[in-house]
């Protein structure tokens, strides 16, 4: 049997791959395919960027011009704020009104003929605490303590009698719509001093009533 014999006569750049796609002609395809992806990426964030320049000095602009209103706007607001709360403290007070009429019309009825009254008036109550960081319109509480001073003075046998009537009046059921408590406080009942002593028969006395108290709310 004959050895076959086989000759190559082609050089090693004139060979062809098997590889139907050849590297020589993919790689510069893929290589400009990504250098125009990344061109068209960078058009998309300048043109992003662009936009939001655009918008952020439309913002900026609409935001220089609403300055105006927006301060006018807050200041109608504090007035309407103040506003309101005068209303409700004026509301509060009308709500806080103790009728002292029905109880002064009787009042004469109830003063024996020998009593004079010299002093009749409603105290002031005591300051309300205020809060320095937080001040407040009108009452800062809830209640507010009512106290009617009477004063007067009367002589004769039936003195101490007829200011002690005068007291259990006062604390009679007719009031306790208004009183709640009537006292002559210690040493409130006692001789007028001021007068000569010819004349010191007179006494002076002081009621003090704890009346109902005044309610805001």
């Amino acid at each position: 049997m004959s050895a076959l014999l086989h000759l190559d006569l082609l050089k090693e750049e004139e060979r062809f791959s098997s590889n139907p796609v050849r590297l020589r002609i993919i790689m510069p395809m893929v290589a400009v395919t990504i250098a125009v992806g990344c061109a068209l990426w960078w058009c998309m964030l300048g043109l992003q960027a662009h936009g939001m320049n655009l918008t952020k000095a439309g913002l900026r602009e609409n935001i220089d011009q609403l300055k105006g209103a927006h301060a006018a706007f807050i200041d109608l607001r504090m007035q309407e704020k103040e506003a309101g709360s005068i209303y409700q403290q004026l509301r509060y007070y009308e709500n806080s009104i103790i009728r002292f009429g029905p109880t002064l019309t009787r009042l004469p009825e109830l003063v024996p003929a020998n009593i004079q009254l010299t002093e009749l008036r409603v105290l002031p109550p005591p300051a309300p605490l205020i809060d320095a960081k937080q001040p407040e319109l009108g009452p800062t509480n809830k209640t507010e303590a009512v106290t009617l001073r009477l004063a007067g003075r009367t002589c004769g046998e039936t003195a101490s009698a007829d200011v002690d009537a005068l007291l259990a009046a006062l604390r009679g059921p007719a009031h306790t719509n208004l009183i709640r408590q009537a006292v002559i406080p210690k040493g409130a009942f006692r001789q007028d001093t001021m007068r000569s002593p010819d004349q010191r028969e007179m006494l002076l006395f002081e009621i003090t009533c704890t009346c109902l108290p005044r309610r805001f709310e």
